[in-house]
């Protein structure tokens, strides 16, 4: 069956490994497929006001499913399509949790950053690129008061980060009690939406709405956040760095992102076809 979506993760993935760039090849296979009828999407931890640079250089693509599936956003149409976010008075308990712990964090609201002051100074960078971390920054919100200049609003995501093992299990424990739904995208992070919510029942979620079966759908990833993502797509493909559980599941295994991964299998799986 023809491929008539194409998902894909960015970090990892779309992105090079400095986290920021397409690059030319990727851009011209995702362009000659888009020129064929195969609509884009790209799927992320990230929330929406932090793509605008992906955005500028893939700009035929016509789907954001951001926050780890918490939305997706309709380009064409400028709109979210389909939301599941956590409610204002839960969120306001996690923030309340967290809070009691030397440990950085952030949350997204409305497609926007936010970003505690007092528990920057607890932020361990686990070989990011200092050119992301800055372009994150720029893009933050940063709170004096956390807690208060959120109050009422409902989070997309949740992320918290350099946890040790302790407190990993302590924080899982918690989230789970409160039926959220937890994973990760980088080594030492926990990322926490509501629950049932992932890139996988996004994706289905907005592919139901667009009419796109499963078997039209090729889907690209490589951390755990990518899981069910994967697990949903007909052509599923691991990239060649990407993690042993999402390799193990997938039907294709592409060259790594530093390596044209993505636009070789495109060029191949989908123009070729």
């Amino acid at each position: 069956m023809a491929v008539k979506l194409i998902v894909t993760d960015l970090d990892g993935t779309l992105m090079a490994p400095d986290h920021l760039t397409v690059t030319d090849r990727t851009v011209k296979a995702l362009s000659d497929a888009h020129e064929r009828g195969v609509k884009i999407a790209i799927a992320t931890g990230r929330t929406l006001g932090f793509v605008d640079n992906v955005i500028r250089q893939i700009p035929f693509c016509d789907y954001v499913v951001y926050s780890n599936g918490a939305a997706v956003y309709d380009r064409n149409e400028e709109k979210d399509i389909y939301e599941n976010r956590i409610s204002a008075e839960l969120t306001k308990t996690l923030l309340s949790e967290i809070e009691k712990f030397e440990i950085y964090y952030n949350a997204y609201f409305s497609g926007k950053i936010f970003v505690p002051e007092s528990k920057m100074q607890y932020y361990v960078n686990r070989g990011l690129p200092q050119a992301f971390l800055e372009e994150f920054m720029s893009l933050s919100t940063v709170c004096k008061d956390m807690l208060s200049q959120t109050d009422g609003k409902n989070a997309e995501i949740i992320a918290i980060y350099s946890v040790t093992d302790e407190q990993k299990k302590h924080f899982c424990d918690f989230f789970e009690k409160n039926s959220l739904y937890v994973t990760t995208s980088i080594p030492g992070e926990i990322e926490v939406t509501a629950a049932n919510v992932n890139k996988g029942t996004a994706l289905n979620g907005f592919c139901e709405k667009l009419g796109v079966k499963r078997d039209e759908v090729m889907a690209f990833g490589d951390a755990m956040n990518d899981y069910e993502m994967l697990l949903f797509a007909g052509e599923s493909v691991a990239m060649g760095n990407a993690c042993d559980e999402c390799k193990k599941i997938a039907k294709h295994i592409a060259d790594t992102n530093a390596n044209d991964g993505l636009a070789k299998t495109v060029e191949e799986l989908v123009l070729k076809a």
